[in-house]
């Protein structure tokens, strides 16, 4: 009797150890699989008053309205990409505001580290706009007595990205984007106003400029494969769009500086080519163009670019036999 007593009394133990070795183990896994996101904090991009051209109705844009509402575009997209813990802009600004920092302070090359630590931040986007430009063209039709309104618009902008604890820039770049009314259908500008025009330019400035963040820091990559079919980490509003191009390299052996000793990248083969199919909120479904071996999980994905379009000729070429 006492024999079976000792049995089932180390049983019991046995039992409890295990259940509490088994929910040590789960707790420990769900740590690994979800290490912390990196913070990265978005400073206002700054504008000189000089830099400026508008002429739509005689109306001007503030420059504190384009500063801040192009960071805010910027920083949206940054947030969507779920890569980040994305500082809000009404903390950074405080936070600047409390430390006196200026604008002249933060554009300085070198001082990036300091705010970094200010901000308790992992990353700093510091950029500067170049130039924005509106141009309204009216033009008279005498055949049909009506006028023809065309709106021009162009925006540059250029940014670099710091790790603040090492104050290593990783990544550095000039964007410029043009708008064109012509470009857009009629049913759709119609109705559109100049702010609307101003949305959009700003709206994909700041697309084309997340997007070269995002692949600076965290490159597009393959999360999942099944047959010709496959899903890639990017959503909506990091500029993944229906119909993108993408051709998938496998990474080799890590490239290091002669002279640094640091690592400044990968042995890269392109082993195919994808398209996207569909574009959800926080990954992307594409199909397999072309393949020059096995696309696996974890294989980088870079976006074809697309050519541009030749600029239109003020005059008709002249061709021989016309």
């Amino acid at each position: 009797m006492k024999n079976i007593l000792r049995i089932t009394m180390m049983l019991f133990v046995f039992a409890l150890s295990s259940s509490d070795i088994s929910a040590q183990n789960k707790e420990a896994a769900a740590t690994a699989v979800k290490p912390e996101k990196p913070t990265l904090a978005v400073l206002p991009f700054v504008l000189e008053p000089g830099n400026i051209q508008i002429n739509i109705n005689d109306k001007e844009i503030k420059i504190q309205v384009v500063e801040s509402e192009f960071a805010d575009q910027l920083l949206q997209n940054l947030v969507k990409s779920r890569k980040f813990s994305v500082l809000e802009r009404a903390n950074v600004d405080k936070i600047m505001r409390e430390n006196k920092l200026t604008e002249s302070d933060y554009i300085k090359s070198g001082e990036e580290q300091r705010i970094g630590k200010l901000l308790v931040s992992d990353y700093l986007v510091v950029g500067h706009i170049d130039r924005v430009e509106f141009f309204l063209e009216r033009k008279f039709i005498e055949i049909t007595k009506e006028t023809s309104i065309r709106l021009k618009a162009s925006m540059k902008v250029h940014f670099r990205v710091v790790e603040t604890k090492s104050g290593k820039i990783v990544c550095a770049h000039s964007i410029t984007k043009k708008l064109d009314s012509r470009d857009i259908p009629a049913q759709e500008r119609k109705n559109m106003t100049g702010g609307d025009y101003r949305d959009m330019l700003f709206s994909d400035t700041a697309t084309a400029a997340s997007t070269y963040i995002l692949e600076g820091v965290y490159p597009v990559k393959i999360a999942s494969v099944q047959g010709d079919e496959l899903v890639i980490n990017r959503g909506e509003g990091t500029g993944i769009n229906v119909g993108g191009l993408y051709e998938v390299y496998a990474q080799g052996e890590a490239v290091k500086d002669p002279d640094t000793g640091d690592i400044i990248g990968s042995d890269e083969t392109k082993i195919g080519v994808i398209e996207v199919t569909s574009v959800q909120q926080k990954f992307s479904k594409a199909k397999i163009i072309k393949s020059e071996g096995a696309l696996t999980v974890g294989a980088i994905c870079r976006q074809v670019e697309k050519k541009q379009k030749d600029e239109e000729p003020a005059t008709p070429r002249a061709t021989p036999g016309w």
